[in-house]
């Protein structure tokens, strides 16, 4: 669920072919801000949908290349807040759907462009002035060019890019507040193209101070678990479980991930992630619906784990030994729109010596899109002992009575190259280190690998032998001692 206001559209104006020129004065206080910016230490992901390969005049080779260029000038006097721009993006365009989209448009979603307005950034805020989303739009209906210097027929991409840009940040037009101060953020476009002085004040009055960011301490460990699969309701949700192993408690954060999977083409992501924590006794140890409305969401941020779209979710939590299960599903907009794929992500950030582990996935595993896939990163510099399952036929057992009747594994590197994959797990040539571990599945039917793996990224992928679809367990085991 995202609760909005009304949007704030601020855009950038031009008067026939005579360029205004800014007067210059006190820039200490030019700068206005519109009265709402982002979650502090937030990486904000602009997706660029700008059109296909065209040389322009300052030898930039499209329009997304020139966006970025001004997203990263941007970002040279940005703290606690930055911009991180998707060249091609595939996330579809869509208003109020929480992601950040830069494209060319004949309209605003619908709404006719002024006859003089350029570009239009559209900005969605929480009652709180905490943005969640601002699109920029640019007018199809103009010639445009990316060069420097005095303006031309062409209008300069570039320059109406870092203006745009500067909406985006938070920032409003000086010169609408009674400001006479040289400044791109004026709502007239002139021969400024660059940021001035006041622009980069007006950035720093909203990102310098902040808290500090953090990283996870490195360890010798599985580290970044997450599962994606497909999500229905009622009992089709995907099951996530974990183990927190040692004598110490463990510090997570678990995401819920689901729109913004659109951009790496998947065809139906869930529209609007919900992830609830449970412990052993099955009691609510806490619930995600929309990250930037939790109260730790600066700290989230602060790890580089904020996810891509304000609607997604995200817990931070410091968890005691024990076992603990995550349940994903949709929140319910009463739009009907509650199934899609979408991932449950674990990031233990090692602040004790206690370790989240032993990572389990139930969930549907259909076809394409829908088949089960596991990431996980053995972490630290020596290698690791896992076994990694895929259960089917042994959760009719459970109640499961559309479970997946041939499950079948694949491993793969961080390039997608296979290693190892097994369908019936006795015919693996290492089905007796399965068998020592005291993990051999129930059903000769069923899928196990044993490895021992280098540090690094790998991915586990369970699908149904012969296409055959169902419920499946997907499971991964560190055989290393608990600290």
């Amino acid at each position: 669920m995202m609760t909005t206001i009304t949007p704030h559209r601020a855009a950038v104006f031009f008067m026939g072919f005579c360029f205004a020129f800014a007067a210059l004065a006190d820039e200490s206080f030019g700068y206005f801000a519109q009265g709402g910016k982002w979650t502090l230490n937030r990486t904000v992901v602009m997706n660029l949908s700008l059109g296909a390969p065209r040389l322009l005049s300052d030898g930039f080779r499209s329009f997304d290349e020139s966006a970025a260029d001004a997203l990263k000038t941007w970002n040279r006097y940005l703290v606690h807040m930055k911009f991180r721009p998707v060249i091609g993006s595939a996330l579809r365009l869509g208003d109020a759907d929480a992601d950040t989209s830069v494209f060319f448009s004949d309209t605003v979603y619908g709404d006719a462009f002024g006859s003089r307005v350029l570009a239009i950034t559209l900005s969605y805020m929480t009652p709180g002035s905490v943005v969640v989303e601002a699109d920029v739009t640019f007018n199809n209906a103009k010639q445009w060019d990316s060069y420097r210097g005095p303006s031309r027929s062409a209008f300069d991409f570039h320059r109406v890019a870092l203006h745009e840009f500067g909406h985006v940040l938070g920032l409003d037009h000086p010169d609408d507040h009674d400001q006479n101060v040289t400044a791109i953020m004026n709502a007239t476009i002139s021969n400024i193209d660059s940021l001035q002085t006041d622009d980069i004040n007006g950035a720093r009055s909203l990102y310098d101070a902040g808290p500090p960011y953090r990283s996870s301490n490195p360890a010798p460990a599985l580290v970044n678990l997450s599962t994606r699969a497909a999500v229905g309701s009622e009992g089709n949700v995907l099951i996530g479980g974990f183990i927190v192993q040692g004598s110490e408690p463990a510090t997570v954060v678990i995401r819920g991930i689901g729109h913004s999977l659109a951009a790496q083409k998947i065809a139906h992501p869930l529209n609007d992630p919900v992830i609830e924590l449970r412990n052993s006794a099955n009691a609510l140890v806490a619930s995600s619906d929309d990250w930037i409305s939790a109260s730790n969401a600066v700290t989230i941020a602060s790890y580089h784990l904020d996810p891509a779209n304000s609607r997604e979710s995200a817990l931070l939590q410091t968890l005691k030994p024990g076992s603990y299960t995550v349940l994903l599903r949709a929140f319910d907009n009463n739009d009907g729109n509650l199934t899609g794929t979408g991932v449950i992500e674990l990031y233990d950030l090692h602040t004790t010596r206690g370790r989240a582990s032993n990572l389990s996935s139930r969930g549907q595993v259909l076809k394409n899109d829908g088949i089960m896939v596991a990431g996980f990163i053995v972490g630290g510099g020596a290698s690791k002992e896992l076994v990694i399952r895929g259960l089917g036929p042994s959760l009719v057992d459970a109640g499961i009575s559309n479970a997946l009747r041939n499950p079948k594994l694949e491993l793969r590197d961080a390039s997608g190259n296979l290693i190892r994959q097994n369908d019936d797990w006795q015919t693996d040539p290492e089905a007796s280190a399965v068998r020592s571990s005291g993990l051999a599945p129930a059903a000769k039917s069923e899928a196990a690998l044993y490895a021992n793996l280098s540090g690094g990224l790998y991915t586990a992928i369970l699908r149904g032998a012969s296409n055959t679809t169902g419920i499946g367990l997907l499971e991964i085991y560190d055989l290393s001692p608990a600290p």
